[in-house]
């Protein structure tokens, strides 16, 4: 099986992570919840990694740096753990559905507009789009930082940096996390979301909400937090946030994934760029193929077949060649749309600096036999 779907969970996983995982799935002890010295070793971990992360994303405060089970749930406890004042929202037409059906369920409780900056002629959102359409009435500002999609970039520090902090501003850093230099101060973005297990080589099951020091959320799942027993609710970062038993397994994977991201982010970013644009030149090659993608640091390469399913093709590209890629919509509706890709999807095709060109020279070689099998199927 060759893996081409790192942009969904990355297939790579260093030593060190694996290593922080099976010494974590034979702790005994509830982290935080527990007084044995055991514990302490383990909360210590939790405490280093929530640092490390505070510092490199520069939040200003380690207490606001909060892990979540995934990228998802942080967006949702940025989204509507706000005080909104204002009666619309701004975003982008390039944003996953984490964003939109949130924005969406706002804008009914709230009575809000959604407006949505539509795409420039190089099929991504610029800084300016986002900033035209905002107002006195203006209470958020939601947008990705690189697109799930098309691996295009945005100017999400432009937008921040013009705003300076009067308007709330929510970055989703998803795909960018292990490759960007995020720097909330620098930027004055209230929250910025990302998950652990792509770019930042963790397993599965953490995402980060660093929130600005200058940035206040209403919690919006209570629960047990091991402090405050006697209080309604939490009322310090980050136990407000982090209600219930925390996944030490995947924090603990997620410190030694970072600092590995981190050390070798120039390495990482300089070899990806490499390898997209390998495949990108080798699909030019065919007529019948559409690209969507430049050669970029984040791994991805959409393209599609005129006329045929993506569904169809992935269905042939993984039971027939073993390889292993994400095809259809990739939870981003109205990017599709605007792509005019709504009907047949995009085959998506997301590489980690630890994929080799053997394997893309594969994939080249297969593909136009792979497409003519799923026009026959």
């Amino acid at each position: 099986m060759i893996y081409f779907d790192n942009a969904a969970t990355g297939g790579f996983k260093p030593y060190s992570v694996k290593h922080a995982v099976y010494d974590a799935i034979n702790c005994q002890f509830s982290v935080g919840r527990s007084q044995s010295f055991q514990s302490f070793i383990y909360e210590e971990t939790v405490f280093n990694c929530r640092k490390f992360l505070s510092e490199k994303l520069n939040n200003g405060h380690i207490g606001r740096l909060i892990f979540t089970p995934n990228c998802t749930v942080a967006l949702n406890y940025a989204i509507f753990g706000l005080q909104l004042n204002g009666k619309e929202i701004v975003t982008t037409d390039i944003e996953h559905n984490s964003v939109l059906r949130p924005l969406k369920r706002l804008s009914k409780t709230h009575d809000m507009t959604i407006k949505y900056a539509a795409l420039n002629k190089d099929n991504n959102v610029d800084a300016d789009s986002v900033l035209s359409l905002i107002t006195h009435d203006t209470a958020l500002v939601v947008m990705n930082a690189v697109s799930n999609v098309t691996g295009l970039k945005t100017e999400f520090e432009k937008v921040g940096q013009a705003l300076k902090g009067r308007i709330p501003f929510i970055v989703d850093g998803a795909q960018g996390g292990g490759h960007l230099e995020f720097d909330l101060k620098r930027d004055y973005i209230s929250a910025l979301t990302l998950a652990g297990h792509k770019g930042l080589y963790s397993i599965a099951g953490v995402g980060i909400l660093a929130i600005n020091k200058d940035t206040d959320l209403t919690p919006i799942i209570l629960g047990g937090s091991g402090s405050d027993t006697f209080s309604d609710e939490p009322i310090s970062y980050p136990e407000k946030f982090e209600a219930g038993t925390i996944n030490y397994p995947a924090i603990s994977s997620l410190y030694v994934g970072a600092q590995f991201a981190y050390e070798n982010m120039l390495y990482h970013n300089n070899r990806l760029k490499t390898l997209t644009k390998r495949l990108i030149d080798g699909l030019l090659a065919f007529k019948n193929i559409h690209i969507y993608s430049n050669p970029n640091i984040y791994g991805i390469v959409s393209f599609e077949v005129q006329g045929l399913s993506s569904m169809v093709l992935a269905d042939v590209l993984t039971k027939v060649y073993k390889i292993c890629l994400r095809s259809g919509f990739h939870c981003a509706p109205r990017l599709h749309t605007a792509l005019k890709t709504a009907d047949n999807g995009l085959i998506r095709l997301s590489l980690s600096p630890y994929n080799t060109e053997k394997e893309i020279d594969y994939f080249l070689g297969i593909i136009q036999d792979a497409i003519l099998i799923a026009f026959e199927a």
